[in-house]
């Protein structure tokens, strides 16, 4: 059996207006940190790793990057834990204040010419810190929003939460594509590449009085009033109650996890380097390519509130699974085949999203809900999402330049046997009503139990 809860209250449209944009802007902040360090990566290996030969350089460069990872699930303990007890608000408040600062950081670090081994050492605590606040501000984002969202809206609202994320790799190829136009390749190396992380800054300034603008869900506060003194923390009460649940989205976000980071972390770096590209026809590759999924992405969201849960997760693990080879060999054929190549992997890849986005509020009650998704949700990352740069670049370097998609194949089919057996079919609210939980069978209240 498996705890599905159906809470949700309709909102006013500029209610979950507010609330949508204060979720997106992290998520935005983050994958636009995040995919920075993937673009960059050439860079960094050759400013903060010269003492290696270029793969080495790449592959230490890509080894930060995973090691940022490692800290995820500590920040998904300390953050879940903050949202389900003083709120959803204050966590994420907290997380893309410290997630910018360190990002904004990287942008003024000396490098290895100038300071030699600490260099790296200060660009590793400064991964690790975006690695700490990224641990409670994905899944607390999704939380936020689909809590608050009425069940016939939740894909809806869920997808733009993924817009947001391909926004801000977007965003980040944009900013690079424009300061590599004005600069030249030694202006580039000397400080051009330390603006887009300084560009940070003032993201989390917004970020920070978007969110401090909103309230937490009527669930959350109702639950919150309702909790009696000396009632275990929600972690120990979620390894108590979901295990199951929480296996089951670590299981999904392992796959989707392989797949996302493959394509911010290691695909421009992919591009340069091994099917030689130049970087700005590769950041116009990706940017596109990233464009034409968003409508996509868009449109899925949509499609998500007509159809089963499970018929969607099986749908979009199939889809990954089926795409990825062809996506990988378009891009060896030139510029045009490549952007549709990363639009196909790009749509397929993100939109697994949604499914998350989805869980992490059915799959939960309340009470534990942003600690119950936020560990499995980062340990998923930590061991998978991370070493995904690392393991693509040996791969292609030792296997062939089409092995990550095969690697990501099995991931697909990973994804399919999680969403047969284990995720959830939402109940259909009866004819007429507005798909409200006092509207779905069985019954009124907060949860449903479902095989």
């Amino acid at each position: 059996m498996s705890t599905l809860d159906v809470s949700a209250h309709t909102s006013a449209p500029d209610k979950i207006t507010k609330v949508t944009r204060a979720g997106a802007i992290g998520n935005f902040i983050e994958f636009y940190d995040f995919t920075l360090y993937g673009f960059f990566a050439v860079t960094i290996a050759t400013l903060f790793f010269p003492q290696f030969d270029s793969v080495a350089a790449l592959l230490s460069t890509f080894a930060l990057f995973g090691v940022a990872f490692v800290i995820r699930p500590i920040g998904a303990v300390v953050f879940g834990h903050v949202g389900d007890r003083w709120g959803r608000k204050r966590a994420l408040m907290i997380a893309v204040l410290l997630m910018s600062a360190a990002t904004a950081a990287i942008g003024v670090l000396p490098t290895y010419a100038a300071v030699g081994v600490a260099a790296p050492t200060l660009l590793l605590v400064c991964r690790l810190l975006q690695g700490f606040s990224a641990g409670g501000e994905q899944s607390g984002a999704f939380v936020l929003v689909v809590e608050q969202s009425a069940i016939g809206e939740r894909g809806r609202n869920a997808s733009k939460l993924v817009v947001s994320i391909v926004a801000g790799v977007c965003c980040a190829a944009l900013v690079v594509l424009v300061v590599s136009a004005l600069t030249t390749d030694q202006q580039m190396a000397q400080w051009g590449w330390r603006l887009p992380f300084l560009l940070s800054a003032p993201l989390g300034v917004l970020g920070f009085y978007l969110r401090m603008s909103i309230e937490d869900s009527h669930d959350f506060t109702a639950a919150r009033a309702n909790s009696e003194p000396g009632t275990p923390a929600p972690l120990a009460q979620a390894f108590r109650t979901v295990r199951r649940q929480m296996c089951t989205l670590l299981g999904w976000v392992a796959m989707q996890s392989v797949a996302g980071y493959i394509l911010v972390g290691f695909m421009m770096s992919y591009l340069v380097k091994f099917q030689n590209y130049l970087m700005s026809t590769a950041l116009t590759i990706v940017v596109v390519g990233h464009l034409v999924g968003i409508g996509l992405i868009v449109g899925i969201g949509r499609w998500a509130d007509r159809i089963q849960r499970k018929t969607l997760a099986v749908s979009l693990a199939a889809a990954l699974a089926i795409a990825v080879v062809p996506a990988f060999i378009l891009l060896r054929h030139g510029v045009v085949a490549a952007t549709i190549g990363i639009s196909l992997y790009a749509t397929t890849a993100y939109s697994l999203l949604i499914v998350s986005a989805l869980a992490v509020v059915e799959l939960f009650p309340v009470e534990v809900r942003y600690s119950a998704s936020a560990l499995p949700f980062q340990i998923s990352y930590a061991v998978f999402g991370g070493a995904a740069p690392f393991v693509s670049t040996w791969l292609v370097a030792e296997v062939s330049t089409i092995a990550p998609a095969y690697a990501l194949v099995l991931f697909g089919i990973l994804g399919i046997v999680v969403a047969a057996i284990a995720i959830p079919n939402l109940p259909r609210p009866t004819d007429g009503t507005d798909g409200t939980v006092a509207d779905c069978e069985p019954g009124a209240g907060t949860t449903i139990h479902a095989n």
